[in-house]
Formats: C-alpha cells, sequence, structure tokens
C-alpha cells in the first residue's frame, strides 16, 4: 500500500489572515495590534475578535523591525548557580513582565570572552537593551570604552570610576553593608573574628569586587572599634558555593581555633560555614557567631536561621529598569550611578549571648 502524504506542517497564523476575517486592510490589524490610538472601536473589536479566534501572536522580530522596538530586554549574569543570580533574575523577570516586557536570560559562565561578547554586542541583537552584570572583565577594559554598544545598565561591582556612555550602574554599598554587619558582632562583645571570602587571582584583586569591598568593610569595622585591621584574619576560598564555604571553615578553624564570629562574603558560603562548625561540635551562636549575605531563600532555615544582609532584589529591579527604559527611549545624557538600600536581617546565628 503507498504510504499517505505526510501532512504538512500548519504555519503560524498572519496579519492577513486576520485581516481577511475582519474584512480589513493588513494596515488597519497592525494599528490594533500596536495600539494606534484612531481606529474606530467598531473596528477594533472586530479585529481582536479575528486575533482570538486564530490564535495570532505578533512575532517580535517583526516588531523590531517596524519599531525598532522589540520589548525584549537582555539579563547577562554570569551564572544562575549561585542562589543570589537567580534570585535577582526572578526579579527581573516580574518587573519586566509587569511592563509589559519580556526578559531574555543569558549566562556568562563560560569566561572572560562570554562577557566581552556581551560588552561589544552580540552578533545578533537579543532585545533593545542590557542589564550585565559583569564578573571576570577587567575594569581596565571597561574604563577603555567610548561608548556601550547598546542601551546598558550595569549591575554587580566590578565596574571602573569612569563609566562609557550610553549606560546606568546600580549597585548596592557592600562596604557599608560589611561594616554594620561586623559591627553587630563586635558590639556583643566579640573580638576573635574572621572573614570568609577573599579570593585569590594571579592578576591581584581587583578593587571593585563583592569580595574585596565586603572585606574591606570588615576592615573598617575593626578598625572603628579599636582593633588592629592589619592583624586580622581574612580566610581565602576557591569560590563562592557552599563546599568552599565548609572547606574554608576547616582551614580557618586550623588557623584560629579560638574564633568567636566568622562575616561570611554571602549566604552560601554561611550556610557550608554552618554545616563544618556542627561537624567540628561548635555552637552557633553560643561558641561562634555567624553572618552571611544576600539573605536568599535558604537564610531563615538553616540550622540557626542565618544573620545576612538582605539587599533590596525589588528596588534594583525596579531602579535599573526604570534607568534601561529611558536609555531605551532615547535618553542620552552621562552615565548615572545609583545607590539602592539594603537591610541587616538578624536571625538566631548571632542572637546576643546572656550576660
Amino acid at each position: 500500500m503507498p504510504t499517505p502524504p505526510r501532512p504538512l506542517p500548519q504555519r503560524p497564523p498572519t496579519l492577513r489572515d486576520v485581516a481577511e476575517i475582519a474584512q480589513v486592510s493588513i494596515k488597519t490589524v497592525s494599528n490594533v495590534v500596536n495600539d494606534y490610538p484612531y481606529v474606530k472601536q467598531a473596528t477594533r473589536d472586530r479585529v481582536l475578535a479575528a486575533i482570538a479566534q486564530v490564535g495570532y501572536r505578533p512575532q517580535a522580530a517583526a516588531q523590531q523591525l517596524r519599531t525598532g522596538a522589540s520589548g525584549l530586554i537582555t539579563l547577562a549574569l554570569p551564572s544562575l548557580t549561585f542562589t543570589y543570580y537567580s534570585d535577582i533574575a526572578q526579579a527581573f523577570i516580574d518587573e519586566a513582565q509587569r511592563r509589559g516586557r519580556t526578559v531574555v536570560l543569558h549566562t556568562t559562565s563560560a569566561g572572560p570572552e562570554a562577557e566581552r561578547t556581551v560588552l561589544q554586542g552580540f552578533e545578533r541583537v537579543l532585545g533593545d537593551g542590557v542589564i550585565f552584570n559583569p564578573l571576570q572583565l577587567w575594569e581596565e577594559e571597561l574604563a577603555r570604552m567610548e561608548r556601550t554598544s547598546q542601551p546598558t545598565v550595569f549591575i554587580g561591582e566590578h565596574l571602573p570610576e569612569q563609566l562609557p556612555r550610553g549606560c546606568d550602574y546600580v549597585k548596592i554599598d557592600n562596604e557599608g553593608a560589611s561594616f554594620e554587619a561586623t559591627s553587630l558582632l563586635l558590639d556583643q562583645g566579640r573580638r576573635r573574628l574572621a572573614f570568609l571570602g577573599a579570593i585569590p587571582s594571579a592578576h591581584g584583586v581587583q578593587p571593585h569586587s563583592s569580595g574585596t569591598l565586603r572585606r574591606d568593610g570588615f576592615l573598617r569595622a575593626l578598625a572603628a572599634h579599636g582593633l588592629d585591621p592589619s592583624a586580622a584574619t581574612i580566610q581565602e576560598v576557591g569560590d563562592w558555593h557552599r563546599q568552599d564555604g565548609a572547606d574554608g571553615a576547616e582551614a580557618l578553624l586550623e588557623r584560629l581555633p579560638e574564633v568567636d564570629g566568622i562575616v561570611c562574603g554571602n549566604d552560601d558560603l554561611a550556610i557550608g560555614v554552618l554545616s563544618r562548625l556542627r561537624r567540628h561540635g561548635r555552637r552557633v551562636p553560643e561558641d561562634v557567631a555567624v553572618i552571611g549575605y544576600d539573605d536568599t531563600p535558604d537564610a531563615p532555615f538553616t540550622s540557626p536561621p542565618l544573620t545576612t544582609v538582605s539587599p533590596d532584589k525589588q528596588a534594583l529591579a525596579t531602579t535599573v529598569l526604570d534607568l534601561l527604559i529611558e536609555r531605551i527611549g532615547g535618553y542620552d545624557g552621562p552615565p548615572r550611578t545609583v545607590m539602592t538600600p539594603y537591610d541587616l536581617v538578624v536571625r538566631e546565628s548571632t542572637a546576643l549571648l546572656p550576660a
């Protein structure tokens, strides 16, 4: 028996299909889709009914060709394996949706070249603008740029003082937050403190990295409380994951067995520290107080619940999108730098001990 012909794939509905059903021109359908005001209500209703009947959806690429704008925003983050980045990605996605825009996620975990691709402009434009958190590019490379390849808002800490035109920068006061977190322990009378989270680099430490700024806040708090910052214990780690925190705690306990407070570079490190302290029979907070950074969803559920710095992720997403949408809309003023707030969320891992 002859094989029956395979049915051809059904093509998506087009503007022409909608126009034929509504008995109007393709231009009229386009006007309705783009919400132009000068369309009679009866005609608009007929076109909307035809759109619903055939299931027509505008194509972003076609929209970009017509209007120069796609409604898409690229969010370029170092990795989604860090809890903080996945959290802020969700905050950006939710806020963009409230504004009728779509976020395209792009990770630069492949290394500096992946970040350079974002900085120099993708081979194919992936939207109207970019939210970019560089992590591995050296600040000198950013400082040499005269202008970003498309409207851009930077987040994170790896940025030079002088920014290129066409961009803005939204950040959190990492040093101030770490100063406040460390001061909490010092005000409790703890004096054998350590900072866990420094990452060694063959090229030296970037002056504006998160780890460097949080370490500097730790050291500044020691000095403000009459302790010698040059004698402080700074524990290096391989990265900022939970296993790195556990390994770092192991090394720290060998170096400073009498440690009574640990300020960690992020919550993932702190969770690893808590697990290793339990293995060594060190009680938290009775023997050692522990502080994290980021207020990730796991922080309230650790044992004990983790004191941590909580960046205002909603304020970050709102501020970034406000600035980026202004850039997309044509604003071409000098780069703006905006600081967003944070809170120190005090939980049981730093509970005040009875006198």
